[in-house]
């Protein structure tokens, strides 16, 4: 199993090692892993430093790139740093793309934010690589938001992380072939309606791991868990899935 879901890097005032995640993950029998890190979302981050965070990991982990892949979390501030896909996937071996239209605000009517968001599924299209798209309830993040390219970008493989709001993310797999979703901090009574709605092979395993650790530790008032108690219990919370 591929866990499709993870993360490393600064989260608020925790920093997620990527080494001690990569190993936690690993020894639980996963075959792969693909993550980005959340250092991107640091304010007014550089993203030569996401960039040299992510090749030493890399460069020293006991793993190859096959099974330990990493995700390029494109920012809309890179426009300003000259940071094009096409450079940024020269320097790291990137094995898709993320967006996180709440964590940063993809302004549909800015030129500048149009043309690199079309430069990205161009690209993606061109390598057959997955875009991993960050879904919530706010409005600015819905299932839905980048229909257009859901639309237009027919042969992009498109991840919708959290599964949110669910019916919006059901019309969404319904309506579009290329058009995935997967488990991360979905409850399982929603995982259940996907897979009821006829969508099961549609529905890719990740845990957002250690994210689940953070709000689990900080939130949920149980005693707290170690990182690799945490990811037990997340396993633990997803249902065996056929496809």
């Amino acid at each position: 199993m591929t866990d499709a879901h993870i993360h490393i890097g600064q989260y608020e005032e925790i920093y997620y090692d990527g080494f001690e995640i990569v190993d936690i993950v690993m020894s639980f029998g996963m075959e792969a892993l693909s993550f980005s890190s959340t250092t991107s979302c640091v304010c007014d981050v550089n993203y030569l430093e996401v960039e040299k965070e992510i090749l030493e990991l890399l460069s020293k982990a006991s793993y190859s790139h096959e099974k330990i892949r990493p995700f390029l979390w494109y920012v809309p501030n890179y426009v300003k740093q000259g940071v094009g896909v096409q450079n940024a996937f020269a320097a790291v071996p990137y094995k898709g793309i993320k967006l996180h239209p709440y964590a940063h605000n993809w302004d549909f009517n800015n030129k500048e934010h149009r043309e690199v968001l079309h430069s990205l599924f161009d690209y993606a299209v061109q390598k057959r690589l997955p875009i991993l798209f960050h879904t919530g309830e706010s409005g600015m993040d819905n299932a839905d938001r980048f229909e257009s390219f859901f639309c237009e970008y027919k042969e992009a493989q498109c991840i919708l992380a959290h599964c949110r709001p669910l019916d919006t993310t059901i019309a969404m797999l319904k309506k579009y072939p290329n058009v995935f979703c997967d488990t991360a901090f979905v409850p399982e009574a929603n995982i259940q309606r996907i897979i009821t709605a006829g969508f099961e092979g549609k529905i890719l395993f990740g845990s957002d791991f250690p994210i689940t650790h953070y709000f689990h530790n900080k939130f949920s008032g149980e005693p707290k868990n170690t990182l690799k108690e945490q990811y037990a219990k997340d396993l633990k919370g997803i249902p065996k899935l056929h496809s």
